[in-house]
């Protein structure tokens, strides 16, 4: 084969990638940093943000990013962004969560979420499935993927890091 021809060819696969990924569908979501965020926005009504909030508390617990040292979760998240919680078999570190996800109204296919903002990126949030959220309108309103919308899974693992070579490891909890 000709190397412009090879070269056609590499374009137009990566061309195709580029618009299946452009492609995904968005839903619309709510991010605030707090209850008090939540309500001053007038999206929705007290009572739903305090109950989003806390139901987010929940699914953090189960779903956060785990490490197995404070100076993983630190390297990921920031310096005093994370804490000690004991789990059955011990303890892991779990980032601060940051804010929140919810759906305005009407929106029943959005499932409330924690959000996390990661040191090297304050401008996001993310999800604990890795979902980036971006949102700077006063009301909190943001267009996502669809696929950061459904339920998070519940982390079983927890992420170690090692020192010189940045080795990393994963092992269940």
């Amino acid at each position: 084969m000709k190397r412009a021809t090879k070269l056609k060819l590499a374009l137009l696969a990566a061309t195709a990638l580029t618009i299946a990924a452009c492609g995904e569908a968005k839903e619309e979501v709510l991010a605030y940093k707090s209850v008090d965020e939540c309500i001053k926005a007038l999206v929705r009504d007290t009572a739903t943000c305090e109950k989003e909030f806390a139901k987010a508390k929940e699914v953090h617990e189960r779903t956060a990013p785990r490490y197995a040292n404070s100076s993983s979760c630190n390297a990921d998240f920031g310096y005093n962004r994370c804490y000690q919680h004991q789990t059955g078999t011990g303890s892991v570190w779990l980032p601060f969560m940051m804010g929140y996800m919810l759906a305005p109204r009407g929106h029943s296919t959005v499932y409330t979420q924690p959000l996390y903002r990661p040191r090297d990126d304050p401008n996001y949030w993310y999800t604990g499935s890795n979902g980036r959220i971006y949102s700077t309108t006063p009301t909190g309103r943001a267009n996502v993927a669809k696929s950061i919308t459904s339920p998070p899974k519940a982390r079983t693992r927890t992420v170690s890091r090692g020192g010189f070579g940045k080795r990393s490891v994963s092992s269940s909890s």
